[in-house]
């Protein structure tokens, strides 16, 4: 577990963070995919919203981590959860970058639990601690 924290830390002094003018393109980005992705009831009552890649740098996978988002957002069961935290790891390989996909896998499986009331948590979207839609237990 030091290890990994170490790493984390060289990793986090290394890859530069997304400043504040990056948000107005997460935004149209997040919007975009939103309208693309046609998402089926019931929708949460809080509007989807992104930050791009939670505690990350968002580089050339910002994308991956919208589409992530956009599924936390909704929420749903707990294998809805893992199908979207495997997409993730998925489409961050697909962008060339097989390491940092393995980090953030373990990072969304450890830090985005339904439970925490963060604002990258399981069902975000959703009132906590509701983790989806009523008639989906986690």
């Amino acid at each position: 577990m030091i290890r990994f924290s170490i790493i984390l830390l060289i990793l986090s002094l290394l890859l530069p963070w997304s400043s504040s003018s990056d948000q107005g393109r997460i935004d149209e980005l997040a919007q975009l995919l939103y309208s693309q992705s046609n998402p089926a009831g019931p929708l949460p009552p809080d509007l989807f919203k992104s930050d791009g890649c939670s505690c990350w740098p968002d580089r050339d996978w910002v994308e991956c981590c919208i589409e992530h988002d956009l599924a936390y957002w909704k929420g749903g069961t707990r294998h809805e959860r893992k199908e979207a935290d495997r997409r993730l790891k998925e489409c961050i390989i697909q962008k060339g970058h097989p390491v940092i996909a393995n980090f953030m896998y373990y990072g969304v499986r450890a830090g985005g639990t339904w439970w925490l009331p963060t604002s990258f948590r399981w069902g975000f979207g959703w009132d906590y601690p509701q983790s989806g839609p009523p008639d989906k237990p986690y």
